[in-house]
């Protein structure tokens, strides 16, 4: 069903195969370097830093402002990711699932050339103390964020035409602080209650991990439903020159 890219992750070590209604899900047990000096479980803590950190008018996952398509770029590339390029030779884009786009929206993306290495969250959940303070122990925020996950009963995600893997990644063992969440003016709910720009959190979900295409055209569909929330999105991502946030 899913045509494996065995070079996508040389370096993981895929230990079980599950099935969760039609989605096939690949569970990474043991991980090393991946891509930038970089494990994916630490890209994927550098995605939720860049979500929370973006304001919310460029934020792709808030609904605040309008829905034009620079905002799906997410001011990317960010200061980090240029010095990963600058240092490494090669980078990570974070693609978004999007979750308040219109259905079955087609977003075009503008990325520059070079080695751009593709994360894409199809089915991720991240939760906080104090986002949510009735969550006052450890032990409620981790069973927060997994029942959020395994609430997840369909999942597809196809690249150029192409069913890619899905690689689970749990980071709920011990807190994630992400630091300056913008919370002064800020219209998003669950941040205007925050006392403090720095959260603590908990993570896990379902990643994709695309290795750098060649320029021009590609097309990205994301599909991932469950009980609280449903995803149909399709990126059209152009790389073909400087990105969205450049050019603003």
């Amino acid at each position: 069903m899913i045509s494996v890219v065995i070079s996508i992750l040389q370096t993981l070590l895929i230990t079980s195969i599950y099935h969760m209604d039609s989605a096939i899900i690949m569970q990474v047990y043991e991980e090393s370097k991946t891509t930038a000096g970089l494990t994916l479980s630490d890209w994927t803590k550098k995605f939720w830093e860049w979500l929370f950190q973006l304001s919310d008018e460029v934020n792709p996952v808030t609904v605040v402002g309008p829905s034009r398509p620079w905002r799906y770029a997410g001011r990317q590339p960010t200061q980090f990711q240029n010095e990963c390029m600058e240092k490494h030779g090669e980078s990570v884009w974070f693609i978004a699932p999007a979750p308040y786009s219109e259905p079955n929206s087609v977003i075009q993306l503008y990325i520059p050339v070079g080695n751009w290495w593709f994360l894409i969250g199809p089915a991720i959940a991240c939760s906080s103390q104090q986002l949510y303070p009735s969550l006052d122990t450890i032990d409620k925020v981790r069973m927060h964020v997994k029942e959020d996950i395994n609430k997840t009963n369909e999942l597809w995600t196809i690249f150029d035409g192409f069913s890619i893997p899905w690689y689970f990644i749990d980071n709920t063992g011990s807190f994630i602080e992400i630091k300056d969440v913008p919370i002064k003016g800020s219209k998003n709910m669950s941040h205007q209650n925050l006392e403090d720009s720095n959260i603590q959190t908990l993570q896990c979900g379902y990643w994709n991990f695309v290795k750098p295409v060649v320029p021009g055209e590609h097309l990205l569909t994301i599909h991932s439903k469950s009980s609280i929330y449903r995803v149909d999105i399709t990126y059209q991502l152009s790389v073909t020159g400087p990105a969205n946030s450049s050019l603003k």
